[in-house]
């Protein structure tokens, strides 16, 4: 697999698992229960895209603008998860006011990456 290659795959992850945590509470909700998984796989599918883009990004493969963009998500996540564990549940992916931020950081990030030629 070419490098060019792997940027690619890890921007389109990238781009899934924002389109994700971008999604209303509904079409989130859905998403878990559809897959039988809890909510913090959503923030897991996310960790697993920015490690990659991390990485690609140290190796000069990816701009520094695509890491800049998404890291406020991954510093929202990091708080979460230190957070109180309700917010994990599918009420607090419905009610709480740290997914509400997590959405919007996600729509932005999205944004900024469409217009990135990536």
């Amino acid at each position: 697999m070419t490098e060019e290659h792997r940027a690619e795959i890890a921007v389109r992850l990238l781009k899934k698992a924002l389109e994700l945590l971008a999604s209303d509470a509904e079409a989130q909700t859905r998403y878990v229960h559809h897959l039988r998984i809890d909510p913090d796989e959503m923030a897991l599918e996310f960790d697993d895209a920015f490690r990659r883009v991390v990485g690609l990004s140290d190796m000069g493969l990816l701009p520094d603008s695509v890491l800049t963009t998404v890291l406020p998500i991954d510093e929202h996540l990091q708080r979460m998860t230190g957070s109180r564990p309700e917010v994990w549940t599918v009420a607090g992916l419905q009610n709480s006011p740290d997914w509400q931020e997590l959405r919007s950081l996600a729509k932005e990030a999205m944004e900024d990456i469409s217009a990135m030629e990536v």
